[in-house]
């Protein structure tokens, strides 16, 4: 990956009745990339939703001590 490379944080849904849940991350320059890597590499279910987010993005409730 280039330097401009961040991780994204992969989420899916199974079913409207599932949540939606963490199913891994990929390294990626951009938005296009992580959403091509991620479909790549989790379509192993038929999701009927899935959404990247960069890690930078999320918000921690708890840290580790």
């Amino acid at each position: 990956m280039s330097s401009t490379a961040e991780y994204w944080e992969v989420f899916a849904r199974e079913s409207a009745e599932l949540p939606i849940r963490h199913v891994g991350a990929v390294e990626a320059s951009g938005a296009e990339s992580a959403c091509v890597f991620a479909r790549t590499l989790y379509d192993e279910f038929r999701w009927i939703e899935m959404l990247v987010a960069p890690r930078s993005s999320l918000v921690s409730l708890i840290r580790p001590e």
